[in-house]
């Protein structure tokens, strides 16, 4: 008895393991996603298509300071909100914020000593340098060559600026036409209009001072900025030889009569013509004096222009009190800034992060920094719209100021070896305190640049 049923069960068993078999085989080929035909996507109509998956964005680091209160905080973000409708299948941004120019710089120069920099960097304040110098970075000439549109919209000067033995480091995105702001009312209550010589521009302090003014916003902290803005004025306007030394990328002596003299009267300036925080202080210090009614002058570019007009950074109707004017001897600091590197480590990414800056540093992002914050753009193709002329009237000033002046030279930012940059804070104090002469800080920036490697 138990060797049919042993039969009938295997026979039954078999059966139903082959229908379902059966049944299996019909489910998978209907769907179309059975053994070779696994990986072909179906098509509307049911058959298999051999279209490749859609590609994923290439991802690339950008790291970006011009966030929050910062000037150029608009323009940056219109710009990547661009960037991305236009090329956001294609690149992938992931934008790292920074709270500071300084935290900026600081946090570059610990990720190029590991080697780690992000695709995209701006290479501000002798971080190109440095980037350079450890090879991190890839040139741009080959990009350059195959996009002459581009390479014409940037333009052969500004190439040139970022050029060292015929490689092209960085991409410049402004031009930079420096003077100083000033507060109309003041110098109309006190009687006096923008120096033509740096004697009327002292006395005009004392002036300031005397009828109870801050004469100058001021700041030693960071890089020294709107206080070195003019020093370089005070050298580059002293004869050829202090205009040369303004135009020389890395000076290496400073022991000059020139930076002597333009030492000690920032001393002056420092110890009597400004705010109580200057040293020390820094720029957003600066700023907040200048558009607080707090100080008589600052010297900054054009990119501050939108802050006058700004409730959350300056008094009502402020814009209206600010003119601009170029340093004596009918002068203006004239540079092109460093711009962005390619920092990335593959050729996927190195495409991708040259895409990001062709953007930003092309028509289209040139217009954009020109529109959203007030940034002369390096093409002279691009002129300010009637509705930013109208908004900003002191622009169309700055760029008239930028075209009468006769006299030029650089910022020591775009000139100095980056350890210069980090020296000024700590060689400023030693000479508003006695701690050290003129002759003994420009003795000491000397051996400061002897040291960069």
């Amino acid at each position: 008895m138990r060797k049919p049923l042993f039969k009938t069960s295997f026979t039954l068993a078999s059966t139903l393991i082959l229908a379902l078999s059966i049944s299996a085989c019909g489910s998978q080929n209907s769907s179309g996603t059975s053994g070779a035909d696994a990986t072909a996507a179906p098509t509307a109509s049911g058959q298999a298509s051999d279209a490749p998956a859609a590609k994923a964005p290439v991802k690339i680091s950008y790291l970006t300071f011009r966030v929050g209160t910062h000037a150029s905080a608009k323009l940056e973000e219109e710009q990547i909100k661009q960037f991305n409708a236009k090329y956001g299948k294609e690149v992938e941004v992931v934008v790292e914020e920074i709270p500071s120019d300084s935290a900026y710089e600081d946090k570059l120069k610990i990720l190029a000593v590991s080697g780690d920099v992000p695709d995209v960097v701006m290479g501000k304040n002798g971080i190109n340098d440095i980037l350079i110098k450890g090879n991190l970075v890839t040139p741009f000439n080959d990009y350059l060559d195959k996009d002459p549109e581009w390479k014409a919209a940037v333009g052969e000067a500004a190439i040139a600026a970022n050029t060292r033995d015929g490689k092209v480091w960085s991409i410049s995105d402004q031009k930079q036409n420096i003077g100083y702001f000033y507060n109309k009312e003041m110098f109309e209550k006190v009687g006096i209009k923008p120096a033509q010589t740096w004697d009327e521009f002292m006395s005009n302090n004392e002036k300031l001072k005397a009828a109870g003014f801050v004469p100058l916003a001021l700041m030693t902290g960071e890089n020294a900025w709107t206080t070195n803005l003019i020093l370089a004025a005070l050298v580059g306007t002293n004869g050829d030889a202090g205009n040369k030394f303004m135009n020389t990328l890395h000076p290496t002596d400073f022991n000059t009569p020139e930076m002597i003299q333009a030492l000690n009267m920032m001393k002056t300036m420092l110890e009597k013509y400004t705010t109580k925080d200057a040293l020390g202080a820094g720029y957003a210090n600066a700023a907040n004096a200048f558009s607080q009614n707090k100080a008589a002058m600052i010297a900054n570019g054009p990119w501050m222009i939108g802050d006058f007009s700004d409730p959350t950074k300056s008094s009502a109707g402020f814009d209206k009190k600010v003119g601009v004017a170029a340093y004596p001897n009918n002068s203006l600091i004239s540079t092109y800034e460093v711009g962005y590197m390619i920092g990335a480590k593959t050729p996927e990414t190195r495409d991708a992060a040259e895409k990001f800056i062709r953007f930003k540093t092309g028509i289209e992002g040139q217009t954009i920094a020109l529109e959203y914050g007030n940034v002369m753009p390096v093409s002279d193709k691009i002129q300010p719209s009637d509705a930013l002329k109208q908004k900003y009237p002191l622009f169309v000033e700055s760029i008239k100021l930028a075209q009468q002046t006769q006299v030029h030279y650089q910022s020591f930012d775009s000139i100095v070896y980056p350890n210069i940059t980090d020296a000024w804070k700590s060689l400023y104090p030693k000479l508003v305190f006695g701690q050290s002469t003129a002759e003994e800080i420009a003795k000491e920036l000397t051996k400061i640049a002897a040291k960069h490697k």
